[in-house]
């Protein structure tokens, strides 16, 4: 044989084997189980190649002619600004006998690659929509498993958890609340309004002229200056230390007013304190026209709130109030009590220790919120500005989470 045939033959034995091995990998990457009368009836789990995807078909759950195929695929864009993938990303299909949403939800279940205990799901990719969206998940931490439950029989999935990296918040920033240190920051310099964060240092001031907890206020029209409110009635009589709490659990406008009054100040006085407040921490670019946030001309920064919070948090009452989760306003001179819940208690209830806290909220501020908590060797401040609707909870625990 002469070297050119001989090279032909060669050259067609390498396509044919490369077409043969890109054949194989397709195959490779995809299960295909196509069930019998006996197997519906006794029940099969379906897995990826990879064992990280399961399709459970329990005992006569499906009727009928059933077919199952998972198939491996490759990285989807499109994620959700704030989520990464900790999962390979997979379709599943799922054909009945009767083509449309499955009768009863499917349960499905996923491996995922994460050491942390970060919030994540499993979301499946609406073509519809052209976005990621999440299924109720049940979270497995133990053995790094998910499962959710889905009537559609066919679908592209992956788990996805919230990326500490990936902000909605404006600004940001860490800081080691010991040595002062910024661990993180993201635009900590912008001046922006600082909404119920005011409170902070409402009650530093207040504190400086407290007269005592024990006194009895009553409760004024004036006070009532709208947003958040103690469901409290005008004429009620309630204890400094009651409108204390009220103000920086519920972060209720009406007792932080009634503080004032209780201080002895005029507003135009109380004001003016919180401004020289600052300006005695050195801080510059912080300034109030009122004590509650309700006025978008309350501004500060996200380096230059984490000091006023490292000092308000040093003080063993606003800890105290910052950190309880449900507190009791009785009127000396009512028969009633009003329950007021902390605006924090979504990460008050998770695995943090925390031992600071106060959000703020209008809509030119966003969502505010500012944290401090302690880990077993340091602890931390955490507070973002300008965040997406109920992300500034997520993105401040996972800010603590990450660096504690």
């Amino acid at each position: 044989m002469d070297l050119k045939r001989w090279l032909i033959l060669v050259s067609i034995f390498v396509l044919f084997f490369a077409l043969y091995q890109a054949a194989d990998a397709k195959t490779f990457d995809t299960v295909i189980i196509d069930f019998d009368e006996q197997t519906l009836e006794r029940g099969f789990t379906v897995k990826s190649v990879d064992k990280q995807l399961w399709v459970p078909i329990f005992p006569n759950f499906h009727q009928g002619k059933l077919l199952v195929k998972i198939s491996r695929n490759d990285n989807f864009d499109d994620l959700p600004e704030t989520k990464r993938a900790v999962s390979g990303f997979y379709t599943f299909d799922i054909r009945k006998e009767n083509p449309g949403f499955m009768e009863r939800a499917q349960l499905i279940s996923m491996a995922y690659e994460s050491d942390n205990e970060l919030d994540k799901a499993i979301y499946f990719y609406d073509n519809h929509q052209q976005k990621w969206r999440e299924l109720p998940s049940e979270i497995d931490y133990e053995n790094k498993l998910i499962r959710a439950k889905t009537i559609f029989p066919y679908a592209k999935v992956a788990v996805l958890e919230n990326d500490p990296e990936a902000l909605t918040a404006q600004s940001a920033i860490v800081v080691d609340k010991n040595s002062g240190s910024i661990i993180f920051q993201k635009n900590m310099n912008d001046v922006r309004p600082i909404a119920s964060m005011t409170k902070l240092v409402s009650v530093l001031v207040f504190l400086d002229h407290n007269p005592g907890w024990d006194k009895i206020i009553t409760m004024q029209k004036s006070d009532y200056v709208g947003g958040a409110s103690l469901w409290a009635k005008e004429g009620d009589q309630i204890t400094v230390k009651d409108l204390f709490y009220a103000t920086l659990v519920g972060s209720k406008n009406n007792t932080t007013h009634s503080l004032v009054r209780a201080s002895g100040l005029t507003l135009d006085e109380f004001v003016q304190k919180m401004n020289e407040k600052v300006k005695g921490f050195g801080l510059t670019n912080t300034h109030f026209v009122e004590p509650t946030g309700l006025n978008e001309n309350n501004v500060s920064t996200a380096f230059e709130m984490a000091a006023i919070s490292k000092r308000a948090f040093k003080n063993i009452d606003i800890l105290k109030a910052t950190t309880t989760k449900w507190y009791k306003v009785v009127p000396v001179n009512k028969d009633v009590v009003y329950w007021v819940k902390n605006t924090s208690i979504k990460l008050l209830d998770r695995d943090l220790y925390v031992t600071g806290s106060k959000t703020g909220w209008t809509d030119e501020a966003g969502y505010n919120l500012v944290m401090q908590a302690k880990g077993s060797t340091r602890e931390l401040i955490a507070l973002v500005m300008g965040a997406k609707i109920r992300m500034n909870y997520e993105e401040v625990y996972n800010l603590l989470k990450k660096y504690l």
